[in-house]
């Protein structure tokens, strides 16, 4: 499920190669040659892939799901159907931000991916949003998504990516034709609804009232944040207070996880 009716271009014809190649399948010429000035379906591309496609888009394109993602609600008969949900630069343009993730998150299968190829820093009018990895480091950790990367891309004109730190930024120019890409690749773990993040420096700033309103899924279980940050909280208490007592060289592994999973039955016995 693709968020847009999304076209495609790309002059580099060993890339489409390659991703031919990937798939065990040969290119068809009039797949190969397709420059910016005229772009094709996406649709197209993933089909001679062997991937049965959908998008979902306003524009009442054939073959999308008519959908307004800043109001609609993903269809019952396209809930957790997708094995691949693709983010190529919609979510930007959409002002109810909580609903397209959480969109996105329902169109997926349990262990499905989720693809993000979004503004990073200027795109100057390009859209309403630019993205920061925090953000997507909180989707994770309150839907217990597995990050299998973060890149950022120079110019999106460009296919090239360089894994994501803080300092790649040092290296990089701006203007106001900067179009730095943030590209994220994260698998749903578990068939559980969604849930908000809030930013993780703020977290223990806010009364608990506050956080409770907030769940996360952990070990396949949905927790209010409350429960969840007490719960690290008094781990970490735990961890202190072991290593003061004893010294750090003195706690093994063994000891920590045993703790852990000590705490984490606890847990879930109390929310059985």
């Amino acid at each position: 499920m693709e968020l847009g009716s999304q076209d495609y271009w790309c002059p580099q014809q060993n890339l489409i190669r390659g991703l031919f190649s990937a798939f065990g399948r040969d290119p068809e010429p009039t797949l190969l040659e397709v420059p910016n000035s005229n772009q094709k379906p996406a649709a197209l591309l993933y089909t001679a892939l062997g991937i049965k496609y959908c998008c979902v888009d306003v524009d009442d394109r054939p073959g999308s799901v008519m959908l307004d993602l800043n109001f609609d609600a993903v269809p019952n008969e396209h809930k957790s159907r997708y094995g691949l949900v693709t983010n190529h630069g919609t979510s930007e343009h959409i002002i109810n931000q909580y609903n397209i993730f959480k969109s996105m998150h329902d169109f997926a299968r349990t262990g499905g991916l989720l693809i993000h190829s979004v503004p990073f820093t200027v795109h100057l009018e390009h859209g309403f949003f630019n993205y920061q990895p925090n953000f997507f480091e909180a989707l994770a950790r309150y839907n217990s998504y597995e990050t299998l990367g973060i890149w950022v891309g120079v110019d999106w004109r460009l296919a090239s990516l360089i894994p994501w730190e803080r300092t790649l930024l040092d290296y990089l120019t701006f203007s106001a034709q900067t179009t730095h890409s943030l590209v994220v690749v994260q698998r749903k773990r578990f068939s559980k609804e969604f849930c908000a993040p809030f930013q993780k420096v703020y977290e223990e700033m806010v009364p608990e009232q506050v956080r409770s309103r907030y769940n996360v899924v952990v070990n396949g279980e949905i927790l209010d944040s409350t429960q969840h940050l007490n719960e690290i909280a008094a781990l970490k208490n735990t961890i202190e207070n072991l290593k003061r007592s004893r010294g750090l060289s003195a706690v093994s592994g063994r000891e920590l996880v045993i703790e852990l999973a000590r705490r984490v039955k606890r847990r879930l016995r109390t929310n059985n």
